[in-house]
């Protein structure tokens, strides 16, 4: 094992209580004292400027975050947070999300992201590293989305989206009181994307609801979803097939017809009540996710599943002897009916697995934090968790696969914040963290039932964070080192291509540098800028004789940033958003090398009318017309590593409120 770095003497970042996401405010950030190092808040300006496709318009303003897979809608964004959720194959990993201070992560640790209605988004805040001793299965991080609530005020709007790609989308909402203390929203929206590539079309529908309820015991929040989804995958090339035609699709996605259905059905609810003695939340979500996929190959090929998902949690936050005392429990499970079929061109063949699989997680959670003298703060936190994911086979003419995998971890934190005047911090944080697999990742290779060898991966990770305000900016500097163990590898087989299955890798090490900064420059400039350096390797992985120690961990840059300018006179916004991604890996043994490209997209929105209530918006992504991937497929089996990104495209929308 490689040694601590001596730097880790000193070594922070931001105290416990600022990540307390289940209560409101959902980060301590006031203006009278800087943000957390190794946080990050953003407010809605991306969605006034961005073509609205995914949450990445969000994210690449975060060091420490790399996304990909933003044009592909079959298979999801999949953000990344220190390089935890680089590994998963669609959706996101590594990573707890919370929608208005509920989980949108099932208890398995998997999360499709396609719920969300962007154009709602009021705000969404990054927090980076362990954050397991308060939220369970969540190695890399967590990413808190608030959506804007509801207002007394009637409200009737509407917005349309044109653009290239053959990008259509428009979104209806209607809104306002229901009597003294309640207040609602409803939106409705579709969305069309053809995409750049051939097999890309794609169909969104959304339905969501938000209510807002004042009661003399506190507040009261109710948030509801429905959403369609149909998506055609057009698979990832060689290298040699993209550089010749990058919008072509795969063959074998053309001849199977690859692609998905997605139909989800789901409902939140929340309570809060704050006291000046403490605060108390409890909150609730059920829903149902039916999904149907192709696959490009024949056996097995068509996957369906029937999910039911909940969950329930509360906490409690009071003052006792000196300290600041969060407590709280969580309760989730999740059921999925999961079947597979042989994929006939496309038609559905024979039955080839039928299996009921099961995830059910429990946390319990202790968070302290009090002042030690006028300038320093100690934080501890500590988490208690159980899973367990079983399988019950249904389908017995090959062998009865069932059994279950319990999985126990307790996570903890500690952290040492030192004031360094008022406008400046500087902490230490130690904390672990753990990741489990998720249902889907357990996915025996072998046939039905779970991988017996496949084990979730332990993270111990130490951080120096240093942060402050000055009169027109805002800084941080987070560096950090993490050592992890049994990380989670994705791979293919070749008599399966294009389905990913999962291995341990031993011993790996990842050090990074985080840098951000924000800037106002005059009344109406402003600039944003970050800076991320990472080397994430291998210290102890073999496999199939070969040694892979010293390489390192494919799916992520070694070196990425990002520079925004901003110029917003009177009623216009504008932006010109700038990013650099490094040279990364594409496979285990670095053999096939990904070149690293810098993007431009310019944008801009502008109100109109004596009352500012229509608001015209319009874009141009991949300024420069770049060739680049969209997304990198981690040791794809035939060389099949890459999905080619589209060139430069134009989009304009019109937003309206009657």
């Amino acid at each position: 094992m490689k040694p601590w770095p001596a730097w880790l003497l000193i070594c922070c970042s931001a105290p416990i209580a600022a990540q307390t996401l289940q209560l409101d405010p959902l980060i301590v950030s006031g203006e009278a004292e800087p943000a957390a190092a190794s946080s990050t808040q953003l407010d809605g300006t991306p969605a006034a400027t961005s073509d609205g496709l995914s949450l990445d318009a969000w994210l690449q303003q975060v060091p420490g975050v790399f996304a990909q897979n933003r044009y592909n809608l079959a298979q999801g964004l999949r953000p990344s947070i220190r390089g935890f959720g680089a590994r998963a194959a669609f959706g996101v990993r590594g990573i707890q999300v919370l929608v208005d201070g509920v989980p949108l992560t099932l208890p398995d640790g998997q999360t499709e992201l396609d719920v969300l209605d962007l154009e709602a988004i009021e705000r969404v805040d990054v927090i980076r590293g362990p954050a397991a001793a308060l939220f369970g299965n969540a190695a890399g991080g967590v990413i808190a989305i608030e959506t804007t609530p509801p207002g007394n005020a009637r409200e009737i709007g509407g917005q349309v989206t044109i653009g290239e790609l053959g990008l259509r989308r428009w979104r209806g909402t209607a809104g306002g009181g229901l009597g003294d203390n309640t207040a609602t929203r409803l939106s409705l929206g579709e969305q069309r994307l053809d995409g750049a590539r051939d097999h890309g079309n794609s169909q969104v529908q959304r339905l969501n609801a938000r209510s807002q309820t004042t009661l003399a015991s506190g507040n009261l929040q109710f948030n509801a979803s429905v959403l369609d989804v149909t998506a055609q995958d057009p698979g990832a090339l060689t290298r040699a097939q993209a550089d010749q035609d990058p919008g072509q699709a795969a063959a074998n996605n053309l001849r199977f017809d690859a692609g998905e259905r997605i139909r989800q059905q789901r409902f939140s609810g929340r309570w809060l009540r704050t006291t000046r003695e403490s605060a108390q939340s409890l909150q609730g979500f059920a829903g149902q996710r039916l999904f149907e996929n192709r696959l490009p190959f024949e056996s097995g090929g068509q996957v369906s599943f029937d999910r039911r998902f909940g969950g329930l949690g509360g906490t409690l936050t009071a003052t006792a002897a000196g300290w600041d005392v969060t407590s709280g429990l969580d309760v989730q499970h999740q059921r999925d009916a999961r079947r597979r079929y042989d994929n006939l061109d496309g038609l559905r063949g024979a039955q080839t697995l039928d299996q009921i699989e099961t995830a059910t997680g429990a946390g319990l959670y202790l968070a302290a934090d009090r002042p030690l003298g006028p300038a320093w703060r100690l934080d501890l936190g500590l988490r208690l968790d159980h899973l367990r994911i079983a399988v019950d086979d249904q389908f017995l003419g090959d062998g009865d696969d069932s059994g279950d995998r319990n999985f126990d971890a307790a996570s903890w934190s500690t952290q040492l914040a030192r004031q360094l005047g008022d406008s400046h911090t500087l902490s230490l944080r130690i904390a672990s963290a753990f990741e489990s697999p998720t249902a889907t990742e357990l996915a025996n290779p072998d046939g039905g039932g779970f991988n017996p060898e496949l084990d979730p991966a332990r993270a111990t990770s130490a951080e120096l964070g240093l942060s402050g305000l000055t009169e027109a900016a805002s800084y941080s500097a987070v560096i950090y080192t993490t050592r992890l163990r049994d990380e989670l590898v994705p791979f293919e087989r070749d008599d399966q291509p294009g389905r990913t299955f999962y291995r341990n890798s031993g011993r790996s090490t990842r050090n990074g540098v985080e840098l951000a900064w924000t800037q106002t420059w005059a009344t109406h400039w402003s600039t944003q800028a970050g800076y991320t350096l990472n080397d994430f390797s291998f210290d102890d992985y073999r496999r199939d004789g070969t040694d892979f120690a010293g390489k390192r961990q494919p799916g992520i840059p070694r070196q990425q940033g990002f520079l925004t300018l901003r110029w917003t006179p009177g009623r216009i916004t504008t932006s010109l958003r700038g990013r650099f991604i490094g040279e990364l890996y594409a496979d285990d043994a670095n053999a096939v090398r990904v070149p690293g490209h810098a993007l431009f997209d310019l944008g801009g929105s502008v109100s109109l009318g004596a009352t500012g209530r229509w608001t015209l918006r319009a874009g141009i992504n991949n300024l420069g017309d770049i060739d680049h991937a969209d997304n990198v497929r981690i040791n794809a089996f035939g060389g099949r590593y890459f999905e080619p990104a589209p060139g430069r495209h134009v989009f304009v929308g019109f937003n309206g409120e009657f």
